[in-house]
């Protein structure tokens, strides 16, 4: 057995990633890959160096299938929100957002786009794909990071943000742009169907791009529509059956509580459309809660002209009425205002003390309406602006986290401690809180279960090769934790904590956490399909 430059993590639980029952071993590590796992452990004396994880976990690193850590590593040297989770792999690009392609003409249209992900305004310097992937490597990442291309990002750089048809022209344009991505190594395409200009697309132009996904081999992840029943669902289904593409339904759901309590219902019509031939699953994130910007949910006309034109269309009194009684209509016009559910989590200069406060306090605490105070926010700070929604069901939840089809994303980012206001703790919390809550406190999932929908799950799902298992010539890509103290520390008033109880991380072979602490190394890679 070689042993030059070893190292052996010795008298762990090893839980491969397979689903499969844990053993008692050591994994070797040399270079950027796995030696051995050895069940039972290696002989005494073998040559290396060794890692006593006796009493610990050891599990292949997370790789987080849906993130918006698109920025996070341009942004900042280190970003331990998720490392320190054991994650080792982010996947951005989601929701119809990616920071490329990028039109020349229309960049600034795209970097006001980007600031929807709740971060600072990000300069492209790029074009591409292959460019990003340059700029992320340049910046020497932590983690791995697998690119999604946005179609909010196509169709900005196709044809602006504007609600119009698309021509035959644009579609062609989008499609053109897509395969390059592919070409250059994008994961997939996502859609964010209730954000523009994605949400302004028919079915005609997401099928078309979709058949360019389905030649491709590659992935289509899509943030549905907000529509009645379950009529998202089933464009997610529609898409998969027209284009033969492989289809990830983002972060499931149920956000409107005149259907809480039918998750059984959506997976009976999940199982039965799997039954019929199509590739489809879904990710979901162990929270009740979702976030996002809060310009989202204002009318689309008043969005369509880019970030800046809003507070000049409030600023006419005709438009700014029509505007606060369509927003007064609903969620998407269709799913009732509860203010008391939505929490201001990132408000911008001048505002900030109204961060952490519902829309209803903070509109009450300034005498103004909550539509108006909406309205205000938006004009001010546009794209900026960010909101956490209690508009879900923690039963609905642990049905979805329990079934076969479920993988695990966190919908959040790799962020500093020091990120501004109140983010949503999933970006802190999410795989700790899946194990802390659902493994050991209540038992909902068995380790090996929930291990799986967090690693080898999701790199079959990409197509990710060569990662997610603890196997033989597998990527070095380990998490090594204490089980029983492993625990989301990040609440909703006080999000930006590490979670605790992952001891050691190692990423390409290189170790990033030790004991708790970053080492400081950044050895993350940018990887292509």
């Amino acid at each position: 057995m070689p042993s030059e430059g070893v190292v052996w993590l010795r008298g762990g639980l090893v839980v491969d990633g397979t689903g499969g029952p844990p053993v008692e071993g050591d994994v070797g590590i040399r270079a950027d890959r796995i030696l051995e796992v050895v069940p039972g452990g290696v002989p005494p004396g073998t040559a290396g160096d060794e890692v006593d994880c006796r009493g610990m976990v050891i599990t292949p690193g997370f790789i987080d299938i849906h993130t918006h850590s698109d920025a996070s590593f341009l942004l900042h040297h280190q970003a331990p929100s998720k490392v320190m989770q054991g994650v080792t792999t982010e996947v951005v690009g989601n929701c119809g957002f990616s920071a490329f392609p990028v039109h020349p003409g229309r960049r600034s249209l795209l970097e006001e786009f980007l600031k929807g992900l709740g971060i600072p305004r990000l300069e492209t310097a790029w074009v591409d794909f292959a460019g990003y992937a340059r700029a992320l490597e340049d910046a020497g990442p932590v983690m791995n990071i697998a690119a999604l291309v946005g179609h909010g990002a196509l169709r900005i750089a196709a044809m602006g943000m504007g609600n119009t048809p698309s021509t035959a022209e644009a579609r062609d344009t989008m499609s053109v742009l897509l395969r390059t991505a592919l070409d250059q190594g994008a994961f997939g395409l996502s859609t964010g169907l209730t954000y523009v200009p994605s949400a302004f697309a028919a079915p005609d132009e997401l099928h078309t791009l979709g058949r360019v996904i389905a030649e491709a081999g590659a992935l289509y992840a899509t943030h549905a529509r907000v529509t009645d029943g379950f009529g998202a669902f089933e464009e997610a289904f529609e898409f998969g059956r027209r284009t033969g593409a492989r289809v990830q339904f983002s972060h499931i759901s149920l956000n409107d509580p005149r259907s809480w309590g039918r998750a059984d219902d959506v997976l009976t019509r999940f199982e039965e459309v799997a039954g019929e031939g199509v590739d489809i699953m879904f990710d979901i994130y162990p929270y009740d809660a979702s976030a996002s910007s809060l310009t989202q949910y204002l009318p689309a006309w008043l969005q369509a002209d880019g970030e800046e034109a809003i507070a000049v269309h409030l600023r006419d009194a005709a438009r700014r009425e029509r505007a606060r009684a369509e927003l007064s209509t609903g969620l998407f016009g269709s799913i009732p205002w509860e203010w008391s559910r939505v929490l201001l989590s990132l408000t911008g200069p001048g505002d900030e003390d109204l961060e952490g406060l519902t829309v209803e306090e903070a509109a009450d605490r300034e005498s103004v309406t909550p539509e108006d105070l909406c309205l205000r926010l938006c004009g001010r700070h546009g794209n900026r602006v960010q909101v956490v929604l209690f508009y879900r069901s923690e039963d609905d939840v642990r049905a979805f986290l329990r079934h076969r089809m479920a993988l695990i994303g966190s919908d959040g980012s790799a962020l500093p401690e020091s990120a501004p206001g109140r983010p949503h703790p999933r970006n802190f919390g999410a795989h700790a809180r899946l194990l802390q809550k659902y493994v050991v406190d209540n038992r909902m999932l068995s380790l090996p279960e929930a291990v799986h929908k967090s690693t080898l799950a999701v790199a079959e799902r990409l197509g990710l090769s060569g990662r997610g298992r603890l196997a033989s010539g597998a990527m070095a890509d380990i998490t090594v934790l204490d089980l029983p103290k492993t625990r989301e520390i990040a609440t909703w008033t006080d999000p930006c904590r590490v979670a605790r109880g992952v001891r050691d991380v190692w990423i390409n072979g290189s170790k990033v956490v030790s004991d708790g602490v970053l080492t400081g190394a950044c050895p993350g890679r940018v990887l292509r399909r």
